[in-house]
């Protein structure tokens, strides 16, 4: 099934199952849901940032950033 984002609210799907449908099939790490970028209490992430993304331990460790 194809998922059509700008009716995806309205059916009940989050951001990450439009993403999981759109990019899934390139077969690499999709990375959704932490309390990065914008909204109340998200972390800002400065472009540049150095981070390491082990999608098997599920973990993003952040090696350094520009600021």
């Amino acid at each position: 099934m194809s998922l059509c984002p700008k009716f995806a609210s309205s059916k009940g799907l989050t951001v990450i199952d439009v993403l999981r449908d759109r990019l899934g099939v390139l077969g690499v790490p999709i990375l959704g849901g932490l309390p990065l970028g914008h909204g109340a209490n998200a972390l800002a992430i400065p472009i540049g940032t150095e981070a390491t993304l082990d999608a098997d331990s599920r973990t993003l460790t952040i090696k350094s950033a520009f600021v």
